[in-house]
């Protein structure tokens, strides 16, 4: 038995030691040694398919500052979360706890967009109800909502001398092959902490969504500027997801073809497998506390 094996053996009897119904893995579309240890020796079914975006702060980005036709707007929390037990639920997959997400220390808060030629009546209005406001959302807005994951982890390597000196040699090479493929200079140290803002939960409607999409994007790099030892800015969506084709596509941002896959692991198989007999999904919500 291999090594990978093992470990998604040791896995699955972790989970099942805690009760736990399924698991997922996920893996880049080109990993093929990952896709038939799960499939075909663990017998794992495909889930999703979805596309990570990645985009260095420093390029590709519009510094000139936000445009005069948008705003961008912060909703409190309560806006927050009634916005989008209305908006996600029609997704393959949504947050059925978003309300807590939100409230999370790493969560920097969820924001509108929308031009300002097109009012948007009681946004901010305290005797409307947050149902009736997004009842009279503009023709074309967007939401977004940020999450800090430079606060719950960074990579950091540190020079040691032998007999550690190997390893930081082998992974100073890796990064000279990694870094250019994410357009940051190499000159940049592997000593200094890494860390990135990821977007999630997030939703467009009208014509002119791709306007509003580069603006929340130009927004998230700005204030990812301000955050301390955040190099990129990250987004996951479906490959279904109406808003994926919007994404700015800059010249230095990467994309990822990520792979989703589910096993049931616990149960009796007399249960009935709601969810192992849906059909493969597209348009999902990332969770970002499991990016």
């Amino acid at each position: 038995m291999g090594i990978g094996l093992k470990l998604v053996r040791a896995m699955e009897e972790w989970l099942i030691n805690n009760e736990a119904h399924y698991t997922f893995l996920a893996t880049e579309k080109n990993n093929v040694a990952s896709t038939n240890l799960f499939t075909t020796k663990c017998n794992y079914r495909h889930l999703s398919s979805l596309v990570i975006f990645v985009q260095p702060i420093n390029f590709g980005m519009d510094h000139g500052g936000a445009s005069q036709d948008i705003k961008v707007e912060k909703l409190n929390i309560d806006q927050a979360i009634c916005f989008y037990d209305h908006k996600l639920r029609g997704k393959d997959i949504d947050l059925a706890d978003i309300d807590a997400i939100l409230k999370e220390k790493q969560s920097l808060g969820t924001w509108v967009s929308y031009f300002k030629q097109d009012e948007w009546i009681g946004l901010h209005s305290k005797e409307m109800k947050n149902e009736d406001i997004i009842s009279t959302s503009p023709s074309s807005w967007a939401m977004f909502s940020i999450w800090n994951s430079c606060e719950a982890y960074k990579i950091h390597i540190k020079k040691y001398s032998h007999p550690l000196k190997f390893l930081h040699e082998t992974l100073s090479h890796a990064r000279d092959k990694i870094f250019p493929c994410l357009k940051i200079p190499i000159c940049d140290s592997l000593e200094k902490p890494f860390g990135f803002l990821f977007l999630y939960g997030l939703h467009g409607e009208g014509e002119r969504v791709e306007e509003l999409m580069k603006s929340a994007w130009n927004f998230a790099s700005r204030l990812a500027e301000n955050v301390k030892d955040c190099k990129v800015i990250i987004t996951e969506l479906g490959v279904s997801d109406p808003l994926i084709e919007h994404v700015p596509h800059h010249s230095s941002m990467s994309r990822i073809e990520d792979q989703w896959y589910l096993k049931k692991v616990n149960g009796s198989i007399n249960d009935e497998d709601e969810l192992g007999m849906v059909g493969e999904l597209g348009n999902v919500v990332v969770d970002p506390r499991d990016f």
